[in-house]
């Protein structure tokens, strides 16, 4: 049978939060992933519970691009929950949907949910298991090392942080919010925007050369 790349995630802490006021920001972050990357997408990101996700990237690079693109998205939207996000390739025996992520079957989508539901301490934010064992695992240290970056970062932060991490011009980001390019510098020097910027770049080109030789 055929083996795909698979993502699932779910909301940290979700029992303490409004269960109505989450559902709908949850599926307002993955509807907005799976507009930005429509293309990169076999099966849509879907809710699966109220507080779960799933969806079949159409790559490796596609998978770790739509976790990046749901924490920028909750970074731009101010919503002040974390996500647990689990990449997988695995088998799935059923065919794959194009318009919904939902009532498909294989043991990969069995594997990534017995993950996402590890709870056991010390999981990793973000998990990484493929058949490359250690490009995995440098994955998942490279995601764990954003992790206690974006836990800087405070959610009334929110807006001025997702302009930084979307314009490189401290002079227009200052503008937009009153202060001078000298705030904003300083700003973007506290809160490491640069080196989320550039863990971000390494993650996904150590995935592209992680292709690049499995082809050769």
């Amino acid at each position: 049978m055929a083996k795909y790349f698979i993502l699932m995630g779910d909301v940290i802490g979700s029992r303490r939060l409004h269960a109505t006021k989450l559902r709908r920001q949850f599926k307002n972050l993955l509807s907005a992933c799976n507009r930005h990357l429509k293309a990169e997408v076999l099966s849509p990101y879907t809710t699966t519970l109220g507080d779960e996700f799933q969806g079949v990237p159409r790559s490796l690079r596609s998978a770790a691009e739509s976790m990046f693109c749901i924490e920028e998205a909750r970074i731009k939207n101010r919503y002040d929950f974390g996500i647990r996000y689990v990449a997988h390739y695995g088998e799935i025996q059923t065919p794959i949907s194009r318009k919904i992520a939902y009532e498909m079957m294989g043991p990969g989508l069995t594997r990534a949910r017995a993950l996402l539901t590890d709870k056991r301490r010390g999981q990793p934010r973000f998990c990484f298991d493929l058949p490359d064992k250690k490009l995995a695992e440098n994955l998942t240290r490279l995601c764990s090392v954003v992790d206690g970056l974006t836990n800087r970062w405070d959610s009334r932060d929110y807006t001025l942080i997702f302009d930084m991490l979307s314009n490189a011009n401290n002079e227009e980001v200052a503008s937009k919010h009153g202060k001078n390019r000298s705030q904003i510098w300083k700003r973007r020097k506290h809160l490491l925007i640069e080196e989320y910027r550039l863990i971000r770049a390494v993650v996904l080109d150590l995935i592209d050369a992680a292709e690049l030789e499995r082809e050769k």
